[in-house]
């Protein structure tokens, strides 16, 4: 924990797969990345792992809000 300087929450997400609850973009894949470096893990195998469950996750989410109707004309007017 002292050596990578991620939270103890963080790497038992890694740990257990529950990698919604990493931060998100760079962060968790940098904190992947130096959980298998301290580990001796293939850091790829991981990402990979990673990479596909948050793909599954992304097509899963109900497709977002669309913005307010004003919003949209006052932007298309600018």
């Amino acid at each position: 924990m002292t050596e990578t300087k991620i939270s103890r929450r963080f790497l038992e997400a890694i740990e257990e797969g529950r990698y919604e609850e990493l931060p998100g973009g760079v962060f968790a894949v940098s904190y992947i990345r130096q959980y298998a470096w301290m580990t001796g893990y293939d850091a790829e195998l991981i990402l990979d792992h990673y990479r596909n469950r948050m793909e599954q996750r992304t097509e899963a989410e109900p497709a977002r809000r669309q913005p307010a109707a004003r919003w949209v004309r006052f932007f298309e007017s600018a």
